[in-house]
């Protein structure tokens, strides 16, 4: 189940990331609109490092045999 929450927050995150460098390209770009994407792929940046740091905890605990 981790991994493929991993995956999804993966897929959103370049998703934003694509979004706000077309945004950006646009001469009339709605400042405020970027801001609010930034915050969104900062936000999932955020959750992806506590996924990420779940999945290595469980695979730690499974090599050590504590799982």
């Amino acid at each position: 189940m981790p991994q493929e929450r991993l995956d999804a927050l993966q897929r959103k995150h370049s998703m934003l990331s694509a979004l706000i460098e077309r945004e950006e390209s646009i001469p009339s770009a709605n400042d405020s609109y970027i801001r609010q994407l930034k915050r969104q792929k900062l936000m999932i940046k955020d959750i992806l490092s506590g996924v990420r740091d779940d999945l290595l905890g469980e695979v730690s605990r499974r090599q050590s045999g504590t799982a």
